[in-house]
């Protein structure tokens, strides 16, 4: 089930989340794409990870991710 896009807000900024079929996510501000985010599993356990975005702001947008969507 395809889930709708939704809002989150990051140091004052609106961000749209948009669920893709295989489970990655696009961040969009505005019209712009900004990123692509995923969960990986390493060694370490499993964190996010991201294309075009430091990897502190990935894990601060996943867990906006997280609250919304359990």
């Amino acid at each position: 089930m395809l889930m709708e896009p939704y809002e989150i807000t990051i140091s004052g900024k609106k961000l749209t989340v948009v669920p893709l079929d295989d489970g990655t996510y696009s961040i969009l501000d505005g019209a712009r794409r900004i990123a692509s985010l995923w969960l990986d599993v390493t060694a370490a356990g499993i964190c996010w990870a991201a294309e075009k975005i430091s990897l502190q702001l990935a894990e601060q947008i996943g867990l906006l991710i997280n609250a919304h969507e359990y």
